[in-house]
Order: C-alpha cells, then sequence, then structure tokens
C-alpha cells in the first residue's frame, strides 16, 4: 500500500463517496478472509492463518471506527493520512500486503467508476 497515494486519493472524495470507498474496502478484506477457511489453502500454516487473522481484525476494527465517524460526525474523525498510517502500520506487522493493497485497488477501481455527483 502507498500511504500517502491513497491519504492524497481518499482526500479528493466527497465525504458520501469516501464512506463508500472504505465500506468497499472493509467488504473485499471480508470476502478474502473467506479464502482462510478453505483447508486445502491453509493446512499447514495454522499459525500464519491466525495472524493474518489478527491483522484483518485489526483493519475491519480500524475501518469501522472511520465509517462510523464519517456517519455520525464527520468532525469527530481523524484525518485521512491518520487513517492511511494506521493502515499501513497494520499491513506491515501483519504482513497483509496481499490483502490490503489488492481491496484498496478494488475499491480505487469501482469508485472511478461511479457517475460524477451533480448538485441539483
Amino acid at each position: 500500500m502507498n500511504s500517502q497515494e491513497f491519504s492524497e486519493w481518499l482526500a479528493t472524495l466527497s465525504l458520501s463517496t469516501k464512506i463508500h470507498a472504505l465500506a468497499l474496502i472493509y467488504a473485499k478484506l471480508t470476502i478474502h478472509t473467506r479464502e482462510l477457511f478453505v483447508p486445502d489453502f491453509t493446512a499447514g500454516k495454522e499459525k500464519r492463518v491466525q495472524e493474518i487473522l489478527h491483522g484483518l481484525n485489526e483493519l475491519h476494527h480500524t475501518l469501522s471506527n472511520y465509517l462510523v465517524a464519517y456517519t455520525t460526525e464527520e468532525r469527530e474523525a481523524f484525518p485521512v493520512h491518520v487513517l492511511s498510517k494506521q493502515l499501513l502500520e497494520i499491513e506491515n506487522q501483519y504482513h497483509l500486503e496481499s490483502f490490503l493493497t489488492p481491496a484498496i485497488e478494488s475499491a480505487r477501481i469501482r469508485i472511478s467508476k461511479l457517475p460524477p455527483i451533480t448538485n441539483q
């Protein structure tokens, strides 16, 4: 994950699109977690799977905190560069590059395909 690139991208989004993006990242992480329950994939890797699950839990917790802040009182949310730094630290600590980075890229692609928001 490129922390600066992620925070710059997130900062350009409207509040509703930012919420949408974080929810997409959250959902993609949840989908990727399912592969950890496939016995052929995890056999003999139980310790690593436990580490991954711990890290994914930390990512989910961090993202959910921001989603709650953005949907209840945006002023209470930390700046996007803080979120980006937190996500990067978790990714590095738990070696989740194959989970977080693809989730962010997937969200960026989906968000880029949204029609522009127009004020009526």
